[in-house]
C-alpha cells in the first residue's frame, strides 16, 4: 500500500492548508471588515443590555467559606469592599441558605491563594454573584449534613440545621462541633435553591457589618497597613504629561538622613528611608529634567475631542436616518476632564523575599496588578501573592493604575517590606482621569409633539481599552463599550443615529463612576428637555410618550410615573424655585431624578433631589438608599464643580484647594424610591449618578430660561451670566 499516494489524496498538503487558511482568515477579516458596521452596532446594543459577568469560575465551598471554632461562619469575598456595603449583601445571600444568623457571617477579602480573587467593578458584585453564593452556601449546608449523616448512620435527608446547628438521630451537633470531628470532607451536591418566597433577610434593611470597625477606626485600610521591619518609600514622577526621564541629580538624595536606597527606574526615581518623612525630604533633593510639550493646554483636548475628528464608529441606526438631517432642535454639549478625587491616595506594601512577593494593596482589580508585577519583575505569577485590604473610595481610579511595581522594586532592593503611598499630588497629576466630551444632538419633532427622529455625534477618549486585549481596538473601532455606554438613545423613535469619534489625548484616560453614561445621559436627557419645549409639552410627560412598550421602557415608564407621583410633579411650586427631570438605564438598573433648586447670588443652590431606581430586586434596602445618596452627591459635586485644566503641558489641579468639589453645605434633602421591576438584582452604585447633571440643568432652565450645556453647570452659569 503506498501511504503516501493514499494520504495525499485524502489529505490536505500543506501548501494547500496554508493556502486555505489564508484564504479563511482573509475571509475572516473581510467579513470583519465589510461587515463590521452592522456589528458593531450590533454589539454595542448587546452590551448595553447584557448581564455583567463576575469573572468568578470557582465555586468550591472549601474556598469560598471556613467553619470556625465559635460556630461562626467566615465567607471569603472574591470582590472588594470599598464602601459600597458588598460585604453585608454577601453574608445575607449566604444566610439566607446557610441557617445561621446573621450576625454569626463573618466576611473577610479573599486572597490570591484562595484562587478566587477577581475584579470589582461596573456595579455587579453582588447582582453577579446573587446565585453563585446562595449555591455555594447552600452546598456547604449540605456538605455539613452529609458528613454528619456519616457521623450518626442516618440518611442525609433526615438531618434538619438550624441556627448552626445539625439534628438528626435524636443527636445534635453545631457546625463547629462537626467540623473539629472532620478531617476529610467529602462535597455534597449543589442542591435546587430556595424561593424568594422562603428568605429571611433578602429584602429587609440591615446595618453594615462594616460598620463598627469603620466607626472605631480599626486599622483595616490600606495606608493602615504594617509589617515587621517596614520602611517607607516615596517615588518622583513626571509632573508633566507624557513627560519622559531626561537626566536626574540624585547626590543630594543619596547622602540625605535616614536614606536607605535611591532607584532610579526608566520613568521615575525612588527613595527607601526608614520613615515616611526622611524618604520624602530625600526626594525633594532629587534635581530632575523631563522632556514633554509646554504648550499642550486645557484647548488643545477640547479641540482633540470634538465630533468629526478622530475614528468615527456608528453604533445605533434605526429607520430613516436621512430624515433626521433636517433638524428642527440642533444643540451641542461639553463636559471637562474629571478626576476621581477619591480619599485614599493609592497605597501598596510590597514585601519581596527570594523569589517570592506578597502584595498588600486597596485596589479594584488584583489580578491586573499581580500580572503587572510579573511582567515588570519577571516573578511568576504563582509566586506573588495579592492581599486586598478595604479601599477608601475606588470610582475605577483603582482598576488599572497602581503604584505595585514601584513598591516591589523598592522592597527588592533594600530586602525589606515597603510602604508606598502616591501623595496627593500624584494623585491628580499621575493617575487617570475621565476623558472630556463633545456631543451633537439634533431631532425633528412631528406636528402633534412626538420625535420623528433623533441624532447624537459625540466624541470622548477611550476609558476601557486597557481592560481589553490589544487585537480587540482596531476590530471595534471606538471604545463605544465603556466610554461609549449610554450614548445609545434609549427612547421609542422611529428614526435614530448614534455615531461615536474616538479622539486621541496625549494622558491617560480611563473608567470613572458611571464610566460614559455620565456625560451621555447630561448631553441626551438635556436635549430631551429641549425637544420638550420646543413641542410644549411637558417634560416629564413628553419622555413618558416616547417610552414605547418593550419591557426595559415599560419599566423606565413606571419608575417615572413612580417620581411623578412621589415628588409632586404636577403640584405648584414657588416662583423662585426651578424643577428638572432626567432617567436613565444603565446595564439594566434604571434611575430616575427630579431636582428642585434656587440660584441665590449667583449660586445654585439644590434643595430637594427626588431619586428612583429600579434595580431589581431589593437585597438591602438600606445599602441601596445609602449608595444612591452617595452617588447624589458625588454627581451633585461632578455636575455643579468639577474640571481638570490643562496649562503648559501639566494639570493644573494638586490637591482639594485647587479642586472645588461639593461639601456639606451643598448637601440637599434626598429622597430615595425603591421600586423591584425585575426579580433578579442588578447594579446600583453607577446608574443613580447619571440623571443628576441633566435634571440640575434641566431645572435651571426651567427657573431661568437659560439652556446651560456644559459642565461644571456652576461655571457654566456663571458665563452665561457675565456675557449678558
Amino acid at each position: 500500500m503506498d501511504r503516501s499516494n493514499k494520504g495525499s489524496k485524502k489529505g490536505i498538503s500543506r501548501r494547500k492548508f496554508l493556502k486555505g487558511a489564508g484564504i479563511g482568515v482573509s475571509g475572516t477579516m473581510a467579513l470583519l471588515y465589510f461587515g463590521r458596521s452592522v456589528i458593531r452596532r450590533g454589539l454595542s446594543g448587546f452590551v448595553a443590555e447584557m448581564d455583567m459577568p463576575s469573572g468568578i469560575s470557582d465555586f468550591d465551598p472549601h474556598l469560598w467559606f471556613e467553619v470556625n471554632a465559635d460556630n461562626t461562619i467566615t465567607l471569603k469575598s472574591p470582590k472588594v469592599e470599598m464602601g459600597q456595603g458588598i460585604f453585608t449583601g454577601f453574608a445575607m445571600l449566604a444566610a439566607e441558605e446557610l441557617d445561621i444568623d446573621l450576625d454569626k457571617i463573618k466576611v473577610v477579602h479573599a486572597t490570591s491563594v484562595n484562587g478566587i480573587l477577581g475584579n470589582t467593578g461596573v456595579s455587579n458584585s453582588t447582582s453577579s454573584l446573587y446565585v453563585n453564593i446562595r449555591e455555594v452556601a447552600a452546598t456547604l449546608r449540605e456538605t455539613l449534613k452529609l458528613e454528619a449523616s456519616k457521623l450518626w448512620g442516618v440518611g442525609p435527608d433526615s438531618i434538619e440545621t438550624k441556627a448552626g446547628v445539625l439534628y438528626g438521630a435524636g443527636k445534635e451537633v453545631t457546625y463547629a462541633g462537626l467540623a473539629k470531628q472532620t478531617s476529610k470532607w467529602e462535597t455534597a451536591e449543589t442542591p435546587a435553591l430556595r424561593p424568594a418566597s422562603a428568605f429571611k433577610y433578602v429584602g429587609k434593611e440591615f446595618n453594615r457589618i462594616d460598620l463598627p470597625d469603620k466607626v472605631l477606626g480599626k486599622p483595616i485600610y490600606g495606608i493602615d497597613t504594617t509589617l515587621p521591619n517596614m520602611v517607607y518609600g516615596a517615588v518622583m514622577y513626571s509632573p508633566y504629561i507624557g513627560g519622559k526621564l531626561k537626566n536626574a541629580d540624585l547626590s543630594g538624595a543619596e547622602s540625605a538622613v535616614g536614606v536607605l536606597k535611591v532607584v532610579q527606574d526608566k520613568d521615575w526615581i525612588g527613595i527607601v528611608a526608614g520613615t515616611r518623612y526622611a524618604a520624602e525630604e530625600a526626594l525633594a533633593k532629587v534635581k530632575a529634567a523631563w522632556e514633554y510639550n509646554p504648550n499642550y493646554n486645557t484647548k488643545d483636548a477640547i479641540e482633540a475631542v470634538t465630533v468629526g475628528i478622530g475614528t468615527e464608529v456608528n453604533i445605533q441606526k434605526e429607520g430613516s436616518t436621512g430624515r433626521v438631517q433636517s433638524e428642527e432642535v440642533k444643540s451641542e454639549y461639553r463636559t471637562p476632564i474629571g478626576f476621581h478625587a477619591g480619599m485614599e491616595p493609592s497605597i501598596v506594601v510590597a514585601d519581596v523575599v527570594d523569589d517570592k512577593v506578597t502584595i498588600y494593596t486597596s485596589h479594584q482589580h488584583l489580578p491586573f496588578m499581580q500580572q503587572s508585577i510579573s511582567d515588570g519583575l519577571g516573578f511568576s505569577s504563582k509566586n506573588i501573592v495579592m492581599v486586598p485590604v478595604f479601599l477608601g473610595g475606588g470610582f475605577g481610579r483603582r482598576t488599572f493604575k497602581h503604584n505595585a511595581v514601584e513598591a516591589a522594586k523598592l522592597s527588592q532592593a533594600v530586602g525589606k517590606p515597603v510602604h508606598l503611598l502616591y501623595n496627593r499630588q500624584q494623585e491628580f497629576q499621575n493617575g487617570f482621569v475621565r476623558p472630556n466630551t463633545h456631543h451633537v444632538l439634533s431631532g425633528k419633532l412631528t406636528d402633534d409633539g412626538k420625535i420623528l427622529g433623533m441624532q447624537h455625534d459625540f466624541a470622548s477618549g477611550p476609558m476601557g481599552f486597557m481592560a481589553m486585549p490589544k487585537f480587540v481596538e482596531p476590530i471595534l473601532g471606538a471604545d463605544f463599550v465603556v466610554a461609549g455606554h449610554g450614548a445609545r438613545i434609549g427612547y421609542a423613535i422611529e428614526n435614530l443615529k448614534t455615531t461615536m469619534w474616538q479622539s486621541s489625548l496625549p494622558f491617560e484616560t480611563c473608567m470613572w463612576r458611571g464610566v460614559g453614561m455620565f456625560a451621555n445621559t447630561f448631553a441626551i436627557e438635556s436635549f430631551m428637555d429641549e425637544l420638550a419645549h420646543k413641542a410644549g409639552v411637558n417634560p416629564l410627560k413628553f419622555r413618558l410618550d416616547h417610552c414605547g412598550d418593550t419591557k426595559q421602557l415599560n419599566r423606565r415608564k413606571k419608575l417615572l410615573e413612580l417620581i411623578r407621583e412621589k415628588s409632586g410633579w404636577y403640584r405648584p411650586i414657588a416662583k423662585d424655585v426651578g424643577r428638572g427631570v432626567a432617567v436613565c438605564d444603565d446595564h439594566k438598573t434604571i434611575a430616575a431624578a427630579v431636582v428642585e433648586l434656587k440660584i441665590e447670588e449667583g449660586k445654585i443652590v439644590i434643595t430637594k433631589v427626588y431619586q428612583a431606581i429600579d434595580p431589581g430586586i431589593l437585597i438591602n434596602p438600606a445599602g441601596i438608599r445609602q449608595q444612591v445618596e452617595g452617588a447624589t452627591m458625588m454627581a451633585i459635586s461632578a455636575s455643579l464643580y468639577e474640571q481638570g485644566t490643562i496649562e503648559n503641558g501639566r494639570f493644573v489641579e494638586t490637591n482639594f484647594h485647587n479642586y472645588k468639589v461639593a461639601t456639606l453645605k451643598d448637601t440637599p434633602e434626598i429622597e430615595v424610591i425603591m421600586y423591584e421591576g425585575s426579580d433578579k438584582p442588578s447594579g446600583v452604585g453607577e446608574p443613580p449618578i447619571s440623571p443628576i447633571a441633566p435634571a440640575i440643568a434641566n431645572a435651571v432652565f426651567d427657573l431661568t430660561g437659560k439652556r446651560l450645556r456644559t459642565l461644571p453647570l456652576q461655571v457654566a452659569l456663571e458665563n452665561e451670566n457675565n456675557s449678558m
